[in-house]
This record gives structure tokens, sequence and C-alpha cells, in this order.
């Protein structure tokens, strides 16, 4: 169950942020500020998109099943998107699996409502049928990093990905749980984040990684964390230009 959190604005995720004036209106009874847990699922493969979630300082990630029952992320959503954007193209369950990696604030906006006035934002409408392309190109690189670079260089645009998304730095992560992110053994993580440590770019312990040196880090991760930043940049050049009169932006 959600809870109720203090004053977070809807400036700080990247797409409210962008609201013409007359949208915002429209939206302003409808968007809540909720609390969201990491691990906390949001969706299962194919179930009712009941929320959009907007994240402010979380993370959540959309998973796709392995054989044999597990789990790999896919693609990453934080502060400069949001979750269940599909609903808008006609979807009304969800695509994978949904689940907040990073716990956090968020807005969320439920389904219906958006329906029901999405003739009265097309701002909106814009905003998230084009962020489903970047997450399109998120994913596509995210499978191509899992075929062609190491794991030492996956964990680390995996992390750089989280900080980016949230501006966390100190993530709730087992060895276990990036395992399965990353659809390794156990052992190879274990491996793979000591001698990230002993580089001076992390530190871990008990249910605990914290990445300390984002630039050291973006050196030892592959290419492809600048490249979905770079797509995620576009994207919010895009919507920012999004015409509309300036007396109508907030």
């Amino acid at each position: 169950m959600m809870m109720r959190i203090g004053n977070p604005h809807i400036e700080q995720n990247r797409i409210l942020a962008c609201l013409p004036a007359k949208e915002r209106k429209t939206l302003r009874d409808y968007l809540e500020p909720v609390s969201l847990r990491s691990k906390e699922q949001l969706n299962e493969v194919d179930s009712q998109v009941r929320y959009l979630h907007f994240p402010v300082d979380s993370a959540i990630s959309l998973m796709d099943f392995k054989s044999g029952g597990g789990v790999v992320e896919v693609a990453v959503v934080g502060k400069e998107g949001c979750t269940g954007f599909t609903v808008v193209q006609g979807y009304k369950n969800a695509l994978c699996r949904v689940i907040v990696q990073v716990g956090g604030s968020a807005f969320r906006l439920s389904a219906s409502s958006l329906v029901r006035t999405l003739p009265q934002l097309p701002f909106l409408r814009y905003a998230l049928s084009r962020f489903s392309t970047t997450l399109l190109r998120e994913t596509i690189i995210s499978v191509g990093c899992s075929q062609f670079h190491s794991v030492e260089q996956r964990i680390g645009r995996w992390l750089l990905a989280h900080e980016h998304r949230s501006g966390v730095s100190i993530f709730p992560f087992t060895h276990d749980f990036l395992a399965e992110q990353l659809g390794v053994q156990r052992g190879t993580i274990t491996e793979a984040l000591a001698a990230l440590q002993n580089k001076k770019l992390i530190r871990y312990g008990y249910r605990e990684v914290a990445l300390v040196n984002v630039r050291g880090m973006e050196k030892v991760s592959c290419e492809c964390f600048p490249t979905v930043k770079d797509a995620i940049d576009d994207f919010l050049r895009d919507i920012k230009s999004y015409p509309t009169s300036t007396s109508d932006r907030s």
C-alpha cells in the first residue's frame, strides 16, 4: 500500500514540469503524491494499468521474464518519465512487470482520469507517446549491452542509470538481487563488485551498494549509459519545444 507524503513538487518530474498551464490546471485534482517502497510491484504482466507513476526521486524498473522463471530489467524509469504511458495508445494492460527499484516519492495519476481528460491534454498525450519511443531505444541498448559487455561494465551502467534517474547514490541492492537483474551468477556479481570497490568506484556492504565516484564509473562503464542519456536528453529537448504559447506555460 502506498502512503501520502510531504510536499514534492510536480516540477521535480521532467514531464510534469513541462505541462502547459491549462493542462496543469486540468490535472490538478488528479495528480496524487505517493511514497513508493523498494521492491513494490506496481504491475504484473497483463494486469490492468490502474495508475501512471511519475517518479520524483524514485526509480522504477520494467522487467522481462527469463526462461526458468527469473526476471531481468530491460529499462528503468525515473524523474525523466513515467510508467503506464501505453494507456494513451489504447493498451489497458501492462506489457511487462513493473517494480520499484529505488524507493522514494512520485506522483500518480489514475489511468481512468487520464483517459477521460485526454482530449484536454494534447501536450501530455504527445509527451507520453514520445517517451515510449525513448524507452524502446533504451530497451534495445540494454539487450545489446547484455550480449557484448562485461559484467563489470554492465554493473557500472546499471548503477549510473539508477543514479541518473533518481538522484540517489546509495541503493538497497543485494548481490542476489543484482545477479537477478543482470542475469548472471551471484559469484560473478561478487567478483565484479569487489573489483569496482578496489578501484574506489563503489562501496558495498550488507544489503547496500553506494556509487561513490560517478565520473570514474563513467570511464569504466560501457558506452551504453551515455547513449541512453543522450536519448533522454533528446526527448526532454523535444517536449520542451512542444508548440504552445508562452502564456500557456506555468
